[in-house]
């Protein structure tokens, strides 16, 4: 059994200036506003696009990113990585394309 940790939160990870994924994809309309489009869906994939992304040992697990405690189970074999060696979340999710999601969920047409 691995042993796992945090990684972080999606605050001080991926967005300083939003405390959830759920926030962060509300503010990402800015003064447009959401109205016809499905926010829960398009949180929901934005999630799983996310953990998709991410190596099979980290997920997003609420707003906290969990992964492998000890180097030995790390899996991060071409994945990016920080200058002091740790995983590079922000880089994995900033290649998570918001808007293709958003897409499938426009309801405005």
């Amino acid at each position: 059994m691995t042993t796992t940790t945090t990684y972080g939160t999606w605050c001080t990870r991926v967005d300083h200036l939003s405390t959830s994924i759920e926030n962060t994809v509300i503010d990402a309309f800015g003064s447009e506003g959401t109205d016809g489009f499905d926010l829960d869906a398009i949180t929901s994939d934005y999630r799983d696009a996310i953990n998709e992304a991410l190596p099979s040992s980290v997920s997003l697990c609420g707003d906290e990113f969990i992964g492998p405690y000890y180097e030995a189970d790390y899996d991060f074999d071409g994945y990016p990585l920080t200058d002091d060696g740790t995983l590079d979340i922000k880089t994995i999710v900033s290649d998570v394309d918001l808007w293709e999601i958003v897409a499938k969920h426009d309801h405005t047409s």
